[in-house]
């Protein structure tokens, strides 16, 4: 037994709704790994560097914990890059399109509109479709938003994982700070 046509809209709509709010939600995701990215950099360097952190370090006779500090300081400014690189890379989130993709003018997508020369045209496409091609051209557009937002919520994971990594590298850069500035 088949849906009617109505029925398979209102589904495709229902998915089109949820695809574009875990877009939504992936971007405001990113959007605090970003900020919080952000302060943990400040953080971790900025407690250091006023602590006078690397001029103790130079100064110390034991090269181990000159070696462990500038370690984990290295580790915590390449995951600060990472981290910040992935947030940003969710904005640019876009999976590459088939050649059949690229030339195909979509009713539904802004990109795809601004690609018609007049107004007209794009209204006689849109007058011209029946409920069929209606159904396909909407499910068109969910299977591309659907790529789009698995592609963001990647990045958005791995934007994560390097965060809570730096805030522990951000913890461990400000207790050795102050143990330094106390030999």
């Amino acid at each position: 037994m088949s849906l009617d046509i109505g029925k398979k809209i209102e589904f495709v709509s229902q998915a089109y709704r949820n695809t574009q709010d875990m877009i939504s939600f992936a971007d405001t995701k990113a959007n605090i790994s970003l900020s919080i990215q952000s302060l943990l950099i400040s953080i971790g360097l900025g407690t250091s560097i006023l602590a006078n952190t690397f001029e103790h370090v130079q100064k110390l006779d034991n090269n181990n914990i000159s070696g462990v500090f500038y370690f984990i300081v290295v580790a915590f400014i390449i995951s600060s890059i990472v981290g910040v690189i992935l947030s940003i890379f969710v904005y640019k989130a876009r999976p590459p399109l088939d050649e059949t993709e690229q030339k195909r003018k979509g009713l539904l997508y802004f990109g795809h509109i601004a690609q018609f020369t007049t107004f007209k045209d794009y209204f006689s496409e849109v007058d011209s479709i029946d409920e069929d091609g209606m159904l396909e051209e909407f499910t068109q557009q969910v299977y591309q938003l659907s790529l789009i937002a698995n592609k963001k919520m990647k990045y958005v994971n791995m934007s994560i994982y390097f965060l809570v990594t730096n805030l522990f590298l951000t913890i461990i850069v400000i207790m050795f700070s102050g143990y330094i500035s106390t030999l």
